[in-house]
């Protein structure tokens, strides 16, 4: 089977034929358009345009005559703030999402506070390699392994949902889990292959995966199960554009097309999957459609839901232009690190900001800022400490992260910085690193023999503090603490935007060099 080549465009229109020898007639043929979405992050902000998005999508479906699916790959939720979460439940109920896979951020706010929340969704939750203990606690009675959704013109469609085999490396509370467990990836195949055996049992031959195991294991789930459809995968971020062969369309053993996409992180763009299944349920042709979410307003019933749960959030600026986010946040500077890092060592006086990429969750448009758009963009609500760190322990931290150009996954992201610059190169090395003072003065660090007696103060999270990331160099006992804050990033930059003049810019100034 062989993707004949066609330039996308962005209207849902099926126009990229698979196989035409698959092919039903006009008359016949199965025309699907599916709406996905993951790792939203708790961005809410963003939750406002993506039901306006997604009503979007079910009009030009309906007009194209086709079946809509709304479907979310997880990480819908993230951080402990009930209200926010609360938040993103009902967005999941006033967006018509179809179902979901929760991801390792759903369990941030604690199981049982997750199953209480999406206890009276109408969305279905999917968690097929996920075990609950039986105690008939919320979130037991609503997680299913798969369901089947009919469309409007008949047609049946087995979801199912998995969750990261991974997930007890990606908590920060392990006793949020209460009990909790998930299948490694090979278990998952194997139960994935009897879960889609079940459903063709049932006569169910158009099957769609819902997974939050990251692209490299969904690759793997493609070319190992068969009838697999679709996977709409999440947890690794990536932005996965078009459909091309050998990197998105793979062949299950069977030989038939599996289609691989995700739309990012953060709610910064969705996708619509239009496709044309055969009367075995293969796909003959698909269109792969990723937008940016800014391009539609918000929503005003979700507005209305936010301020009702969370309050109205109070204006604190103008911004009047920011630069755009790196397309890969791990991998580059990323300009509203810079201002919050400024902000950061500006108002808590110390000599250097270190804030791991990770910790950046979304961004802010310009125009109106209020409080809530700058709190969205730090869910994790991470307290600050102030620390000496010595200079081998910071050049250290750097060189580490700088590996991620070599990391499979890509983690843990370059280090956002304040105070220094530097330059890495993409085997990740650090080539070059410079200590920026007070006075303007630019002091060279030699990254091959730092000065272990030379300290710097520094302001970073708890969450680098304690070592995260195996940053074990940056972990800090009692006596290398200066100072602890009871506050996250959100409100010192808040802070620091009031005592600005208005309007304000963000914009990266190439103190992180890639060569």
């Amino acid at each position: 089977m062989n993707l004949l080549s066609s330039k996308l465009s962005s209207q849902p229109i099926a126009s990229s034929p698979i196989n035409n020898a698959n092919k039903k007639s006009e008359a016949a043929k199965t025309k699907t358009s599916i709406f996905y979405i993951n790792d939203l992050h708790g961005q809410v902000p963003k939750m406002q345009r993506l039901v306006s998005a997604g009503q979007h999508a079910e009009l030009m479906a309906e007009q194209n005559g086709a079946d809509i699916l709304k479907l979310c790959s997880g990480d819908t939720f993230i951080g402990s703030d009930e209200k926010r979460n609360l938040a993103a439940a009902s967005f999941l109920n006033i967006a018509g999402i179809d179902a979901e896979a929760p991801g390792n951020h759903e369990f941030d706010i604690t199981a049982s506070i997750c199953g209480k929340l999406l206890k009276d969704s109408k969305t279905h939750i999917l968690g097929m390699n996920m075990h609950l203990p039986d105690d008939q606690s919320d979130l037991s009675k609503k997680v299913v392994r798969s369901v089947i959704k009919e469309g409007k013109n008949g047609d049946k469609y087995g979801l199912i949902g998995i969750q990261p085999s991974d997930i007890h490396k990606r908590m920060k509370k392990q006793e949020a889990l209460e009990g909790i467990t998930i299948d490694s990836k090979e278990q998952t195949m194997v139960e994935l292959q009897e879960e889609v055996n079940k459903l063709q049992e049932q006569g169910i031959n158009k099957i769609i995966l819902l997974s939050h195991q990251g692209t490299n294991v969904e690759k793997e789930i493609a070319q190992t199960v068969n009838g697999i459809d679709v996977i709409l995968g999440g947890h690794s971020h990536d932005l996965i554009e078009d459909v091309k062969e050998g990197e998105n369309l793979l062949y299950s053993p069977s030989g038939e097309p599996v289609v691989i996409t995700q739309a990012g992180r953060d709610g910064n763009h969705f996708g619509i999957l239009n496709l044309e299944f055969n009367d075995k349920g293969q796909i003959s042709y698909v269109q792969n459609n990723v937008m940016d979410t800014n391009i539609y307003s918000s929503n005003l019933i979700m507005s209305k839901t936010i301020d009702s749960i969370l309050g109205e959030s109070p204006v604190i600026g103008e911004l009047k232009h920011v630069d755009p986010l790196p397309k890969n946040a791990n991998l580059e500077e990323n300009p509203w690190a810079d201002f919050v890092a400024d902000a950061l060592r500006t108002n808590l006086d110390s000599d250097i900001v270190l804030i791991n990429s990770a910790n950046f969750r979304g961004s802010v448009d310009y125009g109106t800022v209020t409080e809530r758009d700058i709190s969205s963009i730090f869910p994790f609500s991470n307290k600050l400490f102030k620390v000496k760190i010595n200079e081998k322990d910071l050049v250290d931290a750097i060189k580490m992260c700088a590996k991620t150009y070599t990391a499979k996954n890509l983690k843990p992201g370059i280090m956002q910085v304040s105070g220094l610059s530097y330059k890495i190169d993409k085997s990740g090395n650090l080539l070059e690193m410079s200590y920026h003072d007070k006075q303007g003065q630019i002091n060279k660090i030699d990254v091959n023999n730092p000065d272990q007696n030379k300290t710097y103060t520094a302001v970073y999270d708890e969450f680098l503090v304690g070592g995260g990331d195996d940053l074990s160099m940056l972990k800090r006992d009692d006596k290398d603490i200066i100072e602890r804050y009871s506050y996250d990033k959100d409100k010192v930059t808040i802070d620091y935007i009031k005592s600005l003049n208005q309007p304000f810019e963000v914009r990266k100034d190439g103190r992180i060099t890639v060569v």
